[in-house]
């Protein structure tokens, strides 16, 4: 995995913009882990919980399939879950024959509690640049979430 700077091959920016991509995926990693131990779950549960917050309730196999986990993983997890009282399971409205789940919002907001630092500080950094250079840093952002989509595609199959 070579991620440090080849002077010259690819640019110097570019160097320094890969590097810094790596530096922060591995720092929210490492974010990641904290605020998954400090709620007392896996860094995977945490993952769903997110997934369940941005898209909503979900049945088992879509979260399988977001998650890159099999169904028999994500049914633990999602006993798990629901154990600790991070989620709860109802019958799907579009098919009552399937199971929905979906998190309790009280526990989501413990969650999003612990991202609130996160939250201000990059808000306040965000104020010190222009709506232009945010635009450019945001489609930068999407393209790149593309690209780490596109490779995950490419690694599994």
């Amino acid at each position: 995995m070579d991620v440090k700077p080849r002077n010259g091959e690819e640019g110097e920016q570019a160097d320094r913009i890969v590097l810094a991509m790596t530096n922060l995926a591995g720092a929210l990693g490492r974010l990641n882990d904290v605020i998954a131990q400090q709620a007392g779950v896996g860094p995977t549960d945490l993952m769903c919980l997110h997934t369940l917050n941005r898209e909503g309730p979900s049945t088992a196999g879509a979260l399988s399939a977001r998650l890159g986990r099999t169904t028999g993983a994500i049914t633990q997890m999602i006993d798990r879950l629901e154990r600790a009282g991070f989620v709860r399971r109802g019958p799907d409205p579009d098919d009552r024959r399937r199971v929905v789940v979906e998190a309790v919002p009280e526990a989501l907001e413990k969650v999003a509690a612990a991202y609130a630092g996160l939250d201000a500080r990059s808000r306040r950094l965000m104020g010190e640049y222009t709506a232009d250079q945010l635009r450019i840093v945001h489609a930068f952002l999407e393209a790149s979430h593309h690209l780490v989509v596109q490779e995950i595609d490419s690694l599994t199959g």
